[in-house]
C-alpha cells in the first residue's frame, strides 16, 4: 500500500483508499465506490493540521471509542489535544475494508490501517482496525459512532 504522509503530494487523492469487501448491498443506497472515497478522505482529514477538517465528519453526537456519547466540540477538543501529542502523523490502508449494514439506514466500514507518530524522540508505530459507523447526512454521509482496536 502507498503511505500518506505529510505532506500530501498535490495529486493525492482518497483513490487510495482500500478495496471493499460488501456482506450486501448498503442500506444506504451508497456505491462502495462513495463509502471508499468518504473512508479516504477521513483519513486524509487526520494528517491536515487543520484539526477542524476530521471533526467535519462527525455527527453532533458521536459514539466516540470508549468514552460514550460525545458531542462534536468534544470529539474536535479531543483530535486537538491528539495533534498536538502528535504533531508529525501518517496514516495508510493496509487491507480491505468491509461494509456490514446495520439498522437505522446506518453502514459499519471497517478498515485495517497502519499508523506513524512522532514528536521529536517519541515515536509510535503500528496497525489497527477502525471501525467508523455511518449514516446519511443529507446528500452526504457522517460518522455517527467510531472505535478501533490493535490489529493482528
Amino acid at each position: 500500500m502507498q503511505p500518506v504522509g505529510s505532506p500530501l503530494p498535490e495529486n493525492a487523492t482518497a483513490a487510495q483508499a482500500p478495496a471493499v469487501k460488501s456482506n450486501s448491498s448498503s442500506p444506504l443506497n451508497v456505491s462502495t465506490d462513495r463509502l471508499r472515497d468518504y473512508v479516504g478522505a477521513f483519513v486524509l482529514a487526520g494528517l491536515d493540521p487543520r484539526v477542524g477538517a476530521e471533526a467535519d465528519f462527525f455527527a453532533d453526537h458521536v459514539g466516540y471509542y470508549d468514552q460514550g456519547v460525545l458531542g462534536r466540540e468534544k470529539v474536535r477538543e479531543d483530535l486537538q489535544r491528539y495533534a498536538a501529542r502528535w504533531p508529525e502523523r501518517r496514516f495508510w490502508f493496509a487491507g480491505d475494508m468491509t461494509v456490514e449494514p446495520q439498522t437505522g439506514n446506518r453502514v459499519r466500514v471497517t478498515f485495517p490501517l497502519r499508523y506513524e507518530l512522532r514528536n521529536g524522540a517519541k515515536h509510535s508505530s503500528g496497525k489497527i482496525d477502525k471501525t467508523l459507523v455511518l449514516a446519511p447526512a443529507g446528500d452526504d454521509l457522517e460518522i455517527v459512532a467510531v472505535n478501533e482496536r490493535k490489529a493482528e
